[in-house]
């Protein structure tokens, strides 16, 4: 492959490497975790919850801190849609993450990996 190639597939990766960064969510608003819906019984022998699903819902914001620690965050009703938004940005800023690293692998492969400023 000449070098001109080279330089016009570079060009396009650094094009479309520099679109995905336009989309990455806003640092500020992402979760790591999972949204988890919980209902409780409440151990009162005449309560619906004996043989229904129980009182609830309740959420609670999952989040794996180490191997084999997990802790619950309870999330108030009225923020349960910005932490499932919260959540979705945090998904799509390590998709586009994994993205622009396969770009920036290819460019490193075609010799147009420079440093950049």
């Amino acid at each position: 492959m000449t070098k001109k190639k080279h330089s016009k597939g570079a060009a396009a990766l650094k094009r479309q490497r520099a679109r995905i960064v336009g989309r990455v969510p806003v640092l500020e608003q992402m979760l790591r975790g999972s949204l988890v819906e919980r209902y409780k019984k409440c151990g009162k022998p005449g309560c619906h919850c004996v043989n229904g699903r129980g009182h609830g819902p309740a959420y609670y914001l999952s989040v794996t801190l180490a191997p084999g620690k997990t802790r619950s965050y309870y999330v108030p009703a009225r923020l349960r849609e910005q932490v499932a938004r919260y959540l979705r940005n945090y998904q799509e800023f390590r998709e586009l993450g994994e993205e622009i690293t396969r770009i920036n692998r290819e460019l490193l492969v075609r010799g147009a990996f420079e440093e950049e400023d």
